[in-house]
């Protein structure tokens, strides 16, 4: 074994050492068995901004593919619960991670050495918070996740895989998500909706229902949050809001049309965020109120936005600044919201034929 190059930092109320490292901005070399990786702070923020949201003192919450610990151990440190689990397949991760615990001083904290499927089917615990952060797609990992999750448990999933999801490599996706994705402007909705599709239908496939909390795409990676609740009639339930969808250059649809559309789906088309939980939970660090306030307008709107360059070049026209695009649909009588997937990105329940007649 080669010796870790270890430096002291803090997130927030942690104090971590974590291996050396450069700043990333998108998933780091799944070769490095021991990483901690920067670029993941604000995931890791907004996970103990929900927690301290969430948790009432008494669950057990696993870290289950832990790596430095990072994530685990500020679960441990910053969130009033009654157990933390921190799991890693690899010896040297669950060494560094034991260094962590006892920097911080922490009690109610185990630590576990296993693949994280056989950790899940074989653990004691019925866990109330299960979180799943692997390098490229949670596909594996979620099933063995839901049979392991309370009633009224969450659990929590990252994928790094957004070339799939996002339509670069589409067969790769309907291998892995049973989906077809589309890649334009509004990709990495359809991608983060696809996603969710997936583990609504696997929570169904054990007769569970899946309710998405907090649901979003950062940069290099889709993160949903989803409440797990027993009986058949919730999965059934959720099911009913996934639905494929139909793109043109411009909008989208519920149906082809005869017109040959492009295909996206099966997908979530319900909302990404639980309006109780937004309006409760307090940012921190790297998740601000900026953030918040962006998921708040959107929360409730309907599923997709237009983009103001795709509409301007579909109509051969200047792209209008943000706020007139935004003021104009609004005073024709329509909801809007920014969203934030993308900047040039805005929410509304008008149609497709309504927009053209706005700005045509």
């Amino acid at each position: 074994m080669v010796p870790l190059d270890l430096i002291k930092i803090r997130e927030e109320e942690t104090v971590l050492l974590v291996p050396e490292h450069e700043q990333h901005l998108g998933p780091r070399s799944s070769r490095t068995k021991v990483f901690y990786n920067p670029a993941m702070k604000m995931n890791r923020d907004i996970c103990i901004s929900f927690l301290k949201t969430w948790c009432e003192g008494k669950e057990t919450l696993l870290d289950g593919m832990a790596a430095s610990g990072a994530r685990g151990v500020r679960m441990a440190n910053e969130v009033e619960c009654e157990t933390v689990v921190i799991n890693d397949v690899d010896k040297d991760s669950i060494d560094l991670i034991k260094k962590n615990i006892k920097l911080n001083s922490l009690q109610d904290v185990e630590t576990s050495q296993e693949a994280i499927e056989i950790h899940l089917l074989e653990n004691r615990y019925k866990y109330d918070y299960i979180d799943i952060d692997p390098f490229g797609t949670p596909v594996p990992y979620f099933s063995p996740a839901v049979r392991s999750v309370s009633n009224h448990g969450v659990i929590a999933v990252t994928a790094t895989d957004t070339a799939p999801l996002c339509g670069t490599y589409p067969k790769v996706c309907q291998r892995r998500y049973s989906a077809h994705p589309v890649n334009n402007w509004c990709c990495h909705e359809i991608g983060l909706r696809i996603l969710m599709g997936f583990c609504i239908r696997e929570a169904a496939r054990f007769d569970k229902g899946a309710t998405p909390l907090i649901s979003y795409y950062n940069g290099h990676h889709f993160r949903t949050y989803l409440k797990i609740r027993e009986g058949a009639k919730r999965g059934n339930k959720a099911l009913d809001k996934l639905d494929t969808f139909y793109f043109d250059e411009l909008g989208w649809y519920l149906d082809d049309q005869g017109k040959g559309l492009r295909k996206a789906g099966p997908l979530w088309s319900g909302n990404l965020f639980s309006k109780e939980i937004l309006e409760k939970i307090q940012p921190i660090g790297e998740f601000d109120e900026e953030a918040l306030s962006v998921w708040s307008d959107e929360c409730g709107m309907p599923p997709f936005f237009y983009d103001s360059n795709t509409v301007s070049s579909y109509l051969k026209m200047a792209p209008p600044p943000m706020d007139q695009f935004e003021e104009k649909i609004k005073d024709n009588g329509f909801c809007t919201s920014r969203t934030h997937f993308k900047p040039t990105g805005l929410k509304t329940d008008a149609g497709v034929d309504d927009l053209l007649d706005i700005f045509g």
